[in-house]
């Protein structure tokens, strides 16, 4: 099949279907171990940095000197998947436990950034909860920060919905695809620019997004390298800090031939790190994770419930300091 082919039957499916479910698929890590029935709430950490990059094999990025450099600092999860291809339903699943790909009632297109010509990545208005959802209930604090978000106020009174500006993505900021963003102006306030962020009044869960380029999408692999490590350098340094702070950086998904894409012959294996006094610095885990597992780690640790995910995803469990002494 030619590579003109292939386009054509995407622009098909996604004329056919008015959504992303006809251009988009899911994607099945291995399995990894099931969970127990009843974890009960584990506090490992005070504050979580979740950092996402962009469209790039594991393989690739652990090849980059500076990336394997903060593995060896930190916690590698060596067996770490996405979930989906294109970009935008992992970041959906990142923070709800969905990709939303199926034909869910609650989905619909958003009248302010949806277009067909966005295939799997045109944008959804969805009617289900997200973390911030689970975090407001529990009075758990939360900020999220986009680089070159076109709000700059330090405390913004709206959401802005469009899906872009400059090099600025909503697709890659899940979080404004869900209805309760419209319902309850006053969270806008936690969706800032990200030139106020300050690792000195950190909220219990940040979410962080750098721009189009420092993420790797309109750049190589060597942009969102240099960015990465020039913005957490003065968070690592702080000790106190992370004595308490997980800092995860992951990728959104694998990278994304056409074809690899269309006929789902490629593995969806991330580089995905975790930093902090909390882990086994310079240790890795050969266990298979995925985005799942992370979001039910972030449950966990705040005892965040109900889980938004299904039934049987693990947290992940064997990063953490005191494995060394537990029997």
């Amino acid at each position: 099949m030619t590579l003109q082919f292939a386009v054509r039957n995407m622009a098909i499916c996604a004329i056919a279907v008015g959504t992303l479910n006809g251009c988009a698929r899911n994607t099945r890590p291995p399995a990894g171990p099931m969970a127990a029935s009843g974890i009960a709430p584990v506090r490992e950490f005070d504050h979580v940095i979740e950092i996402v990059l962009e469209n790039e094999d594991a393989k690739n990025v652990e090849g980059v000197p500076a990336m394997a450099a903060l593995a060896r600092r930190g916690f590698l999860l060596a067996n770490y998947y996405a979930v989906a291809h294109p970009s935008y339903p992992n970041y959906l699943a990142m923070v709800s436990g969905h990709t939303f790909i199926d034909r869910d009632p609650r989905v619909s297109h958003d009248p302010v950034a949806y277009h067909w010509l966005d295939f799997g990545d045109a944008q959804l208005l969805i009617n289900a909860p997200s973390i911030i959802d689970r975090l407001e209930q529990k009075g758990v604090s939360w900020n999220i920060f986009a680089e070159d978000y076109p709000e700059s106020s330090a405390s913004p009174s709206r959401c802005d919905f469009d899906a872009k500006a400059g090099l600025y993505a909503r697709k890659h900021l899940p979080f404004l695809s869900f209805q309760a963003f419209h319902t309850h102006p006053d969270w806008c306030s936690h969706v800032r620019n990200l030139r106020w962020f300050r690792q000195d009044a950190l909220s219990a869960y940040t979410y962080i997004e750098p721009n189009l380029v420092h993420d790797g999408h309109d750049a190589p692999l060597d942009s969102a390298v240099v960015w990465i490590n020039n913005f957490l350098r003065p968070i690592v340094a702080d000790s106190a800090l992370m004595n308490h702070t997980l800092v995860v950086v992951t990728f959104d998904e694998a990278s994304n031939p056409l074809l690899a894409n269309f006929f789902g012959s490629r593995p969806n294996r991330v580089y995905t790190v975790l930093r902090g006094g909390m882990v086994l610095a310079g240790e890795s885990s050969n266990v298979a994770y995925s985005h799942y597992s992370l979001l039910r780690t972030i449950e966990v640790n705040f005892g965040l419930s109900p889980s938004l995910l299904p039934p049987g995803i693990t947290p992940v469990e064997d990063a953490w300091r005191k494995s060394e002494t537990t029997n």
